[in-house]
């Protein structure tokens, strides 16, 4: 009899190991198509969580109690599923809405227990650099994917762009890190270098100013709490980038973004901000929800009276979408959620840096990068909308990536 309880807990851990190699397996898939393609990323991210469920179960791990920081990412979606569910929307329909605008947020809790050590989290982020890559040189690549100098197509995106941003500065926090260039030697470096240039050449010629933006606030802020020597690099990249494309095209494109009297793009936000705002007033604890705020939005214009609708002109253009992930956070899921969301999304990045005390310097590169990616995306948040869509897919997985290495390096001290 105990041979054969033997036998069944051998097969478990076989079983259990197997399926733990093929959900990491699919994890390195899923980061090679983030700049690739959306599609592949709703169906490599599903199986992902599928098997990571399943491999979860059949090696009984318990992952949150393990991992305390994935509560971080679950409360806000558990509460936010509570407060869809009595939105304007309303119902299961606002529910599965907003948790599929979510999805990507359940992504640390099946690779907490699969990523265990630092060896896989860089094949992740060398797998989702390969796809910043591709992605750039398809840029090159195709002729009729470049207008004035500048990339058209796919790289006129936000989401493209920002996702640009995260691993551009990601590869900032690596190269800059003493232990990791030790790590990796001269060659190593050298082509990490190029890399990031690579990505830089390719993030500048995408033309959108909110990811310029986060770039140089992530530059500056890890220049300022871990590389003093890195204020003159980010001001190289800024010259070297004011070179690139049209004549004076990158400086009056950086100048612009603070222009609020004649830029139309800047008074299209503005009005979209400030209509979003005021349509949040009249659900503003239990928000709007996601389901059909398109219309919701059309109904709240064409109520308003014809003074308003003046001053917002633009602002029924885009029905619904604030451009701003901050208000339109605020303005489908409330004050309530909004204020969850955030307050989880603060202790993260105070975890981030309290982890800094007891993280050896061998491995401080992925809290720093974390940090640094961190500072830059979310200032690009206030001009896009992608904090909880695709391409705040990499923020997670920065996130995931520093929270993973203070948890393990806390519980071998604690251990030891």
């Amino acid at each position: 009899m105990e041979e054969d309880v033997c036998s069944l807990n051998t097969r478990r851990e076989i079983w259990g190991n197997n399926l733990d190699n093929a959900t990491f397996g699919v994890a390195v898939f899923f980061c090679l198509f983030v700049f690739m393609s959306k599609a592949a990323m709703n169906s490599l991210g599903g199986l992902l969580l599928l098997m990571g469920i399943v491999s979860m179960g059949v090696n009984r791990r318990r992952v949150v109690k393990e991992n305390r920081y994935l509560l971080l990412f679950l409360i806000p979606i558990g509460f936010g599923s509570v407060t869809a569910l009595f939105s304007v929307s309303g119902g299961l329909a606002s529910v599965a809405s907003f948790l599929n605008d979510m999805k990507f947020f359940f992504l640390p809790i099946v690779l907490a227990p699969i990523i265990r050590d630092e060896k896989r989290l860089a094949w992740l982020f060398s797998a989702v650099v390969v796809s910043g890559i591709v992605a750039t040189f398809w840029g090159l690549a195709d002729p009729g994917q470049r207008v004035f100098g500048l990339f058209h197509g796919r790289h006129v995106v936000g989401r493209n762009a920002d996702m640009l941003m995260i691993t551009l500065l990601g590869a900032v926090a690596f190269i800059g890190n003493g232990a990791f260039r030790q790590k990796i030697g001269r060659v190593g470096v050298g082509l990490l270098v190029c890399v990031a240039m690579l990505l830089f050449w390719g993030l500048v010629m995408s033309a959108i100013r909110g990811a310029w933006l986060g770039v140089v606030v992530g530059v500056g802020v890890y220049a300022l709490l871990f590389n003093r020597r890195f204020l003159i690099v980010g001001g190289m990249l800024v010259v070297i980038a004011c070179t690139i494309g049209p004549t004076g095209g990158v400086v009056n494109e950086f100048k612009s973004i603070g222009d609020t009297t004649s830029n139309a793009s800047n008074l299209a936000r503005l009005q979209l901000w400030r209509s979003g705002l005021e349509f949040s007033k009249k659900h503003m604890l239990l928000g709007s929800g996601r389901e059909k705020i398109d219309e919701q939005f059309k109904a709240f214009y064409a109520a308003q009276p014809e003074t308003f609708q003046k001053k917002y002109t633009r602002s029924n253009t885009f029905p619904g979408n604030f451009h701003n992930s901050y208000i339109q956070l605020f303005v489908e899921c409330g004050v309530l959620f909004f204020t969850v969301f955030s307050v989880c999304g603060a202790l993260m990045l105070y975890r981030l840096i309290q982890s800094l005390a007891w993280v050896p310097s061998s491995s401080a590169v992925y809290v720093q990068a974390a940090i640094v990616c961190s500072s830059g995306f979310l200032v690009t948040q206030f001009f896009h909308g992608e904090l909880v869509s695709y391409g705040g897919i990499l923020l997670v997985l920065a996130l995931f990536g520093g929270l993973m290495v203070a948890q393990r390096t806390e519980n071998d001290i604690t251990l030891s």
